[in-house]
């Protein structure tokens, strides 16, 4: 599969722990087990053992099948086991060809097994007989203890399994003494029924009406056959009305379980919906903040001295505009008042320019015969006459180059305008903040309580495996149960009837019977029949103390090995309590005062189903199974948290003498894994570390694939 090339894994005393991520391995390695002894691997596409010719080239390494471009490709895998009792060795091997030629790749149809034997004397002999290699198979691993010793997580529900009642009571009858109790019953039952039939051939030569007492005894033999069939049947009946009770309190509280579960859906599903409305409105505030910067003017917050500022501004700038108005109409005035006065001495370019300038040129007025030096007076008056030297008039002239009189008017009405909503800006931003932080304070606590039910409903489905989808399942099986639980009973009514009937009928007949014989039955054969009675009735209630003992036993163990794995856990844990039903027993938690605990978890039930199968092993210490026997299991923590996988890890080192776990828990949680490597209390191994080899480029197939083991410690 994905081991390439030779490997080699040792294995030593106490827990020996295999570590990878999902897809790394582990499982592979568990099939390599089984595949040596059993031909089997496991196929997790349909949870069940598939044979080598089911499987075919899968079993073979891609990467080999890939490399190998003509010829044989051969994959192995050997075990070898030590047995200190005989100071002997077995190797057992299982070999798949497989051939490629001419680009084809081909398999051989079945698998070699092959198995040595290697004596304290350091000889080593081929076992070729089929049978003497079941014997070894038998004598590495019993078939009565296979299922509690060799097994993956997945099967222990199973192993175990709480919904019936006779799993447990199948593994005592395996793993115990019981079964010849039961032989000693079923003989002494045979024997008291020989000795009633010799008896009634007495008592029938003793009749004084043959005719009549054979008749009666033949109706007595022939009810007491009906007697028989209807009393297997009520047990039947009381079984199954007893089952389909305890699996009704089982569905009651998966029931209320359901209800919670649907419960807490509609709420989380009423949450979302108010999260989302408020989720909205927080993100409109949010958004809507930016917009109340220019629609609530909150963009002018802090600028009130700017508009104290712009008032002097326009003031200064009217104030400048009215002495620049001023201005120009005095000059204006002036300006009217000169041309007035040159007007009334002469108009305006009379004389012609030419005769002016010729004045100026000489210094002298012609007009009326005096000197006009140049710079005096006289002279600038002169000049005046000219009309290009004339002042210009200032009507008319632009106050000044631009005029910004009315939008600085506009800009001081709207300042004017907006400088009252300034004043309590302050409160209108804390109030919108208030309300966006409201908004978000109800998001968030909405989130929270959302988060908090959601873990609630994951806890409550991880603990039930239950879900909204298997609600209405188990609503129709309380349903059938319920109609199953009436059937059954009314059965065991009707047959507890009938066979109360055939009772007084077969009583009545008796006393007819005896009533017919004269004379006396010899006193050794009826002393002979009751004791015959007396070896029914107690064997029946040896075999009765035997196993309840054996059943107490085992929950004392079971109990011992419960406390132990959830030492380090905090939790109400309960007492391991194994329960009839009929002369089945099966194992439930209670508290200490007898009562059932309901909704345990998904880990709890692992673990009781594991300390179960570690008592049922433990239990039986004179037989030295857990010294003899390694534990293998595939992911058998895989449920657990960091305080339960350790605990199964200190027990487990203890119960057994050796065991082989394979293992995710300890691959990414490196604090769990230096538990594991430094815990005084764990009897460690060997710990490997298994990851695959392969690069980036070419995880798209297994054509590279390959596995590196380091060890650990």
């Amino acid at each position: 599969m994905c081991y390439y090339g030779e490997n080699e894994i040792e294995f030593e005393s106490g827990i020996n722990v295999l570590i990878g991520d999902n897809g790394y391995g582990k499982s592979k390695l568990f099939d390599a087990f089984y595949w040596v002894m059993y031909d089997q691997c496991y196929d997790t596409s349909i949870k069940k053992f598939r044979s080598t010719p089911e499987l075919n080239e899968s079993i073979i390494s891609d990467k080999a099948k890939n490399e190998t471009t003509e010829g044989k490709v051969e994959t192995i895998v050997s075990i070898q086991l030590y047995d200190e009792r005989n100071d002997e060795t077995y190797t057992l091997e299982r070999v798949l060809n497989g051939n490629v030629r001419d680009d084809k790749f081909l398999v051989a149809s079945n698998s070699i097994e092959r198995a040595t034997k290697k004596s304290a004397f350091n000889v080593t002999q081929v076992v070729d007989d089929p049978q003497e290699i079941e014997r070894i198979k038998k004598k590495v691993l019993p078939d009565n203890i296979k299922p509690y010793m060799w097994f993956q997580g997945e099967e222990i529900e199973n192993i175990i399994d709480f919904r019936e009642s006779a799993s447990l009571t199948q593994a005592i009858n395996i793993l115990s003494d019981i079964s010849k109790f039961d032989d000693i019953h079923s003989f002494s039952i045979g024997l008291s029924s020989f000795l009633q039939k010799e008896l009634k051939k007495k008592q029938n030569s003793l009749s004084k009406n043959k005719t009549e007492s054979s008749s009666l005894d033949a109706r007595i033999n022939q009810l007491s056959g009906q007697r028989y069939v209807f009393k297997e049947q009520l047990d039947k009946a009381e079984s199954n009305y007893e089952r389909a009770q305890s699996r009704i309190d089982d569905l009651v509280n998966s029931m209320r379980e359901a209800e919670k579960i649907k419960d807490l859906s509609y709420d989380i599903e009423g949450l979302k919906k108010d999260y989302n409305r408020i989720h909205e409105q927080s993100k409109s505030y949010q958004i809507g903040f930016h917009k109340m910067m220019f629609k609530d003017h909150w963009v002018t917050k802090g600028t009130k001295y700017l508009f104290e500022g712009f008032a002097k501004v326009y003031s200064k700038y009217e104030d400048d505009r009215l002495e620049r108005i001023s201005d120009l109409k005095a000059k204006k005035k002036a300006e009217s008042a000169i041309e007035q006065m040159l007007q009334s001495r002469l108009p305006i370019n009379v004389p012609e320019p030419i005769y002016v300038k010729k004045m100026l040129e000489t210094e002298h007025c012609l007009v009326c015969d005096r000197p006009a030096k140049k710079g005096s007076q006289e002279y600038e008056s002169i000049r005046r006459l000219i009309a290009d030297e004339m002042p210009k008039s200032k009507f008319g002239e632009k106050i000044s180059e631009h005029d910004f009189s009315q939008t600085m008017k506009s800009l001081y009405h709207s300042s004017l305008s907006i400088k009252d909503k300034t004043s309590d800006i302050d409160d209108r931003i804390n109030k919108y903040l208030e309300n966006t932080q409201k908004f978000s304070d109800e998001e968030e606590e909405l989130r929270f309580e959302i988060e908090n039910k959601e873990k609630e409903l994951n806890n409550l489905v991880l603990d039930t495996s239950i879900d909204i989808n298997t609600a209405k399942d188990l609503v129709n099986e309380l349903q059938a149960q319920r109609n199953y639980s009436d059937r059954f009973n009314a059965e065991v009514n009707s047959l507890t009837l009938k066979v109360g009937n055939l009772d007084s009928q077969i009583d009545k007949l008796e006393k007819e019977f005896n009533q017919l014989v004269v004379g006396d039955v010899s006193k050794e054969l009826l002393l002979k029949n009751q004791i015959g009675n007396d070896l029914v009735k107690i064997t029946k209630t040896t075999r009765d103390r035997v196993y309840k003992s054996l059943v107490e036993q085992l929950e004392n163990e079971a109990n011992q090995h419960y406390k132990n794995m959830t030492k380090d856990n905090k939790s109400a844990r309960g007492i391991i309590k194994f329960k009839e039903v009929k002369g089945n027993y099966t194992p439930i938690l209670v508290d200490d005062n007898n009562e059932k605990l309901l909704q345990l978890n998904t880990g709890n039930i692992i673990l009781i189903k594991l300390a179960t199968i570690m008592a049922i092993i433990s239990a039986r210490k004179s037989t030295n199974e857990t010294d003899l026997y390694t534990l293998i299991s595939d992911a058998p923590t895989s449920v657990f948290g960091e305080d339960y996988t350790l605990g199964f890890c200190k027990t487990i080192s203890q119960v057994y003498n050796q065991s082989i776990i394979m293992s995710k828990e300890f691959y990414k949680n490196q604090k769990l894994r230096e538990q594991l490597l430094q815990d005084p209390d764990i009897k460690l191994g060997k710990v490997y570390m298994i990851t695959p080899n392969l690069d980036e480029s070419n995880r798209t197939n297994r054509k590279q694939l390959s596995t590196n083991i380091k060890a650990l410690n």
